[in-house]
């Protein structure tokens, strides 16, 4: 029965599109919150989303998530980051992201670099290896690569961008989304951020993604968010920072159709190594 759920799922999802594979991953919960509009965010709150983030100077971070899409029992979904920062202006970081059922499952291996070219310029890359299982029909593997860039374009104001397999590489006979990411942001204090973005599969009609975070206090955020291209998303989360630099963060997105999917995350991060405008 849940195989059948899934199925159904990936049904209504993705019908127009049968020989793709890989399709939008499930984010953390604080990207979840936000409707996944984070290419353009000036910090790794939301984990790394832009390899070019690692740039900014952030001496030590980890995220470790998990989502319940749609509340599908037996869809399990999870994510792991780290990133390390290798002096005041480069870091690197490996990510890894899983979604599987009995039947099938995939796998996704990220290793990536940031480096800060100039006072409000970063450029960052990422290589990745992709792989997927179905039973009875075997595995089989592939890589590809991005890249990306951060620029601090006003006082106030961060645009981001992101180009994922660039040459529309395939893993076996299904295509791989090739997707290209831009987006803006704008945080006039740590206590506010508002960012937008839009996101383009070759394959698929442009998504236009956007999300809102506010900090009451230096302990506690709130964040709400939406994502549309055919169907409107509304995500909404919120986040506790604990001591010892812990942080828990709980999200949910709402899809018209198929209901409800919950995300948790703990992340720890150690700070910058330089100070954030």
């Amino acid at each position: 029965m849940r195989h059948l759920a899934f199925l159904t799922c990936l049904f209504l999802l993705h019908s127009a599109l049968p020989a793709q594979v890989f399709m939008r991953p499930f984010e953390n919960a604080a990207a979840m919150g936000m409707g996944g509009a984070t290419i353009a965010i000036p910090s790794l709150s939301a984990g790394l989303s832009n390899e070019a983030q690692l740039g900014l100077g952030e001496q030590l971070g980890f995220w470790a998530g998990s989502a319940l899409p749609y509340g599908v029992a037996g869809w399990q979904t999870g994510n792991v980051q780290a990133v390390v920062g290798m002096g005041k202006y480069s870091g690197v970081g490996l990510g890894i992201e899983q979604s599987t059922v009995d039947v099938y499952a995939e796998h996704r291996f990220r290793l990536a670099y940031g480096r800060r070219l100039t006072e409000a310029f970063y450029l960052g890359g990422s290589a990745d290896v992709l792989r997927a299982s179905a039973q009875e029909y075997g595995s089989t593997t592939m890589a590809t690569f991005g890249l990306s860039l951060l620029a601090h374009a006003l006082p106030d104001v961060w645009l981001g961008a992101k180009i994922q397999n660039p040459f529309q590489q395939k893993i076996g006979e299904d295509l791989v989304p090739t997707l290209l990411r831009i987006g803006a942001s704008w945080k006039p204090s740590d206590l506010f951020l508002m960012t937008f973005e839009t996101e383009k599969d070759l394959e698929r009609k442009a998504m236009v993604k956007a999300g809102v975070e506010y900090r009451p206090t230096s302990m506690f955020v709130i964040r709400a968010g939406m994502r549309s291209n055919q169907l409107a998303r509304i995500g909404f989360g919120a986040g506790l920072r604990l001591k010892n630099n812990l942080a828990i963060d709980l999200a949910s997105e709402w899809h018209p159709s198929l209901g409800l999917t919950p995300s948790a995350m703990i992340s720890w991060q150690k700070g910058s190594s330089r100070k954030k405008k």
